[in-house]
């Protein structure tokens, strides 16, 4: 069966704890956001690429579920999986895991959209090195199960 990608291992950082004395919610974010950084390397947009081509990502929406508490100095790993992507979106899902093998403390879906920059910043589509990328990657991915909070909004069960 196909996995997750490893996009990062690291540790919780003392400036990332709050008053409750655990990782506090923009720091999820602050990692969620990096360890996005990483999967565009995954999908040929690293900084040289991105320097060189002018294409790069652009958040376009960002859902967080906040599951467990983790602490100062606590092991994080962050794996993420490809949901779906089309001609100039991609919708990425990613755990942070404590332990590295253990279940998740946090998840977030995420939605890109690519673009180039040049004499204009636009939409464009995919470049043919990041499409096949992205075509292999959902191609993997593919038998991995949905997380049942994907695709899911904010709001207040109703009895």
């Amino acid at each position: 069966m196909s996995e997750p990608l490893v996009l990062w291992d690291l540790e919780v950082a003392p400036d990332w704890v709050d008053y409750n004395g655990h990782m506090n919610d923009a720091a999820y974010a602050l990692v969620f956001s990096r360890a996005g950084d990483r999967w565009m390397e995954r999908i040929g947009l690293d900084a040289e690429t991105r320097q060189a081509s002018g294409y790069t990502l652009f958040t376009l929406q960002i859902m967080l579920h906040y599951l467990n508490e983790a602490k100062l100095g606590a092991p994080l790993r962050v794996v993420g999986r490809l949901l779906e992507f089309d001609a100039k979106r991609a919708r990425l899902w990613m755990e942070m895991r404590s332990p590295h093998d253990g279940p998740a403390v946090a998840a977030t879906e995420q939605l890109y959209l690519s673009v180039h920059q040049g004499e204009t910043t636009r939409s464009a589509p995919w470049r043919d090195e990041t499409r096949a990328l992205l075509e292999a990657m959902a191609r993997d991915h593919a038998a991995l199960p949905v997380p049942p909070q994907a695709g899911r909004g904010v709001s207040l069960k109703r009895g």
